[in-house]
């Protein structure tokens, strides 16, 4: 490269070459080394990246638009596609419905399983609003899912 020019690296890693590399809140360290042929200088870094990485969460409500304080169903599920086993494994759930978070506990997930989490939800307050449902792991933590659902008013005689 003469002085005025740049280059880009790309580099594209499967999850079964970096999954017991990442470190705390989703980053992965990388050391870096580019040596100058001509010269023979090194110049040697390390950088910390965040990690991009794909939900996996699939999140199910046998009703998307409720009336309120009427109940529903929200379905959680995780399909484990590395070859590494999830430990300590749960799902978060905020939203519609939940006056506190809650989370589901599912223990270990073992490679190719897939878990599912049912829990009965009714909603208090009226507008369109959004659940949250994060599934986190010893691993990968925080894969994210979101759904949306409109809370009606109740009729007078419906609220009990």
């Amino acid at each position: 490269l003469s002085k005025s020019e740049t280059d880009t690296l790309t580099i594209s890693l499967l999850p079964d070459e970096y999954l017991k590399k990442v470190r705390a809140g989703s980053t992965l360290r990388m050391f870096l080394q580019l040596s100058v042929q001509e010269t023979k200088q090194v110049y040697a870094t390390q950088e910390s990246f965040l990690m991009k990485k794909g939900s996996g969460v699939m999140v199910t409500c046998s009703k998307t638009t409720v009336k309120q304080y009427e109940e529903f169903d929200v379905t959680c599920s995780y399909t484990n596609t590395t070859s590494t086993k999830l430990t300590r494994s749960y799902f978060y759930l905020e939203g519609p419905g939940i006056r506190r978070s809650k989370k589901l506990y599912c223990g270990t997930v073992q490679p190719g399983s897939t878990i599912e989490r049912t829990l009965n939800l009714s909603a208090y307050r009226v507008g369109e609003r959004v659940l949250f449902v994060k599934f986190c792991n010893s691993k990968i933590p925080n894969a994210i899912e979101k759904v949306k659902i409109v809370v009606e008013e109740a009729e007078p005689t419906e609220v009990i």
